[in-house]
């Protein structure tokens, strides 16, 4: 069978798509190819499983045009096992196709049906700018979420903008979620040079802790894609404690947290390796001050809070050390989270600048 250019593969689990006696089944309904070029054959390969409980071979693909060709494996399949079925577009006519494919089988008269669209273009527009990162083979506009000021009960939704640059079909997926985080692509399947958006929910019931919970997923091109370091989504949550409900009165004699900046300044490690600096923290108020939590965004930095109760009037100093070849490596903003139990100061937020 003659290998031709631009294919774009689509890699098939199979669910059932039209009538139970159909012996060959596919996985979606839909598959997107994207932008395909002008007078360029492109096709794209479609996995076909028996899922029937006799052999049987693939008889008659009707494409649904004449301007696209099928070619496949002849012979009986075994039930469980695939065929090979690819489809070559020739392209020669401009503008959106859409078009219904049905396979046909030796041993049923109903036929598997799928279908198809892309769009034939003179030029293929190139999205990549809009994309800065690379993760894997796809391309994203974020490769870090944050999902801040979390009260408990609450859903959230981010979005991630994918683009596929490759000359593949895929399918992207998120690995390793945590049970706290779902993840939904629309569409589901993108062809070459498509764009789709990658939907991140949060249930904050599922968030065990106050603070910040962070976690690593994977943006992969397909559910078989292997997890390494350059898919990496870090996800960082701050769930808030319950609010203090204090009333003027109850404010006036409530802990009062005074800091000396909430911002670092390491630029100096530019030329160091490390770079030190320190926060004075007092309780200007009436009750006893409690930091409950002191956590870090990213690694490169190293913290240490003189004392995390203190009395009215009471001040202590948290130091902190920036260690400049780990956070060169970091993607996210390098920050320093506190939990404090003043009503108007439960999370404080530490930004370094580096």
């Amino acid at each position: 069978m003659r290998i031709i250019p631009n294919i774009c593969m689509v890699a098939m689990m199979m669910c059932h798509l039209g009538a139970a006696a159909q012996s060959f089944t596919a996985q979606a309904k839909e598959f997107e190819c994207g932008q395909m070029l002008f007078r360029t054959p492109a096709t794209i390969t479609v996995m076909m499983r028996n899922t029937s409980t006799s052999p049987a071979a693939v008889k008659y693909v009707d494409t649904g045009c004449g301007c696209s060709q099928a070619a496949y494996t002849a012979g009986n399949v075994n039930p469980g096992q695939d065929v090979t079925l690819n489809i070559t577009f020739d392209c020669k006519q401009l503008g959106h196709f859409d078009r219904i494919v049905r396979v046909y089988d030796t041993m049923s008269d109903t036929p598997a049906e799928f279908e198809v669209r892309g769009q034939v273009v003179t030029r293929v527009e190139n999205y990549t700018g809009d994309y800065p990162f690379k993760l894997g083979i796809l391309m994203t506009d974020v490769e870090s979420i944050d999902f801040d000021d979390v009260h408990k009960g609450v859903l959230l939704t981010k979005k991630i903008q994918v683009f596929n640059p490759s000359g593949q079909t895929v399918e992207p997926v998120m690995l390793r979620l945590p049970s706290y985080l779902t993840a939904e692509m629309k569409p589901r399947v993108l062809g070459p040079k498509q764009k789709g958006t990658m939907y991140v929910t949060l249930n904050s019931r599922e968030v065990r802790d106050y603070g910040l919970t962070q976690s690593t997923i994977y943006l992969a091109k397909n559910g078989a894609d292997k997890v390494n370091r350059d898919k990496e989504v870090t996800v960082s949550t701050v769930l808030l404690p319950p609010v203090i409900a204090a009333d003027d009165v109850k404010r006036a004699y409530a802990p009062h947290m005074v800091m000396s900046s909430k911002i670092l300044n390491m630029t100096e490690l530019q030329s160091k390796s490390k770079a030190k600096d320190e926060i004075e923290i007092s309780n200007d108020g009436k009750a006893v001050l409690e930091i409950s939590k002191v956590q870090l965004f990213t690694a490169g930095l190293q913290v240490q809070l003189g004392k995390q109760r203190l009395e009215p009037g009471e001040s202590t100093r948290l130091k902190v050390t920036a260690i400049g070849k780990e956070l060169k490596k970091v993607r996210t903003r390098p920050r320093i989270l506190m939990i404090t139990n003043d009503p108007n100061n439960q999370k404080v937020v530490i930004n370094i600048q580096k």
